[in-house]
């Protein structure tokens, strides 16, 4: 596949909405982690479930468009930074989806649901293997808590010395 110069529109939207929708998402993990009680820690971990419904619709949505569509040619000054780049940007869409995988699987495995802000909840029945329930957890507590937001790191200052260093014009991503 022929690589783009450029990003679409869409491909920016899906960005956007996406790192907004991660950053809720990590907030709010990050915020039940930290909750003064146990009253507070369900109430967020409620919102961050519920959430994660339509998170797990985006970022699967988003990976399938980006693998169709394809990922921008590198423009990265040296090759140590373009493998980078290229790392980078599989590994932050491998660690969405292995999120939006292991978030359902964990809850799934215990015979509970992922319940959308009481208007319905999705149940599918995996309690015959509740073997894979740790480390489902592990899988996405650290990589919530660590690999993602490194990664996120990682991309914003590639974005920024890439920005800066005029190898962009403002308008892409």
């Amino acid at each position: 596949m022929k690589q783009p110069l450029h990003y679409s529109g869409l491909s920016k939207l899906n960005h956007w909405i996406t790192a907004l929708l991660v950053t809720a998402m990590l907030v709010l993990g990050f915020a039940a982690g930290g909750a003064p009680d146990d009253a507070t820690e369900s109430y967020l971990m409620s919102l961050h479930i519920g959430l994660g419904f339509f998170v797990f619709l985006v970022v699967i949505w988003r990976v399938a468009y980006r693998l169709y569509e394809g990922f921008k040619a590198n423009t990265a000054a040296t090759a140590p930074e373009r493998w980078l780049a290229w790392a980078v940007h599989r590994l932050l869409l491998l660690a969405l989806v292995s999120q939006v995988i292991t978030g359902p699987l964990y809850l799934f495995t215990e015979g509970e649901g992922v319940d959308v802000f009481g208007w319905f909840t999705v149940y599918i029945p995996l309690q015959s293997l509740a073997v894979i329930h740790e480390p489902a957890e592990l899988v996405h507590v650290v990589s919530g808590l660590y690999v993602i937001p490194g990664l996120i790191v990682l991309h914003f200052l590639g974005a920024a010395r890439h920005y800066l260093s005029n190898q962009s014009d403002a308008t892409e991503l």
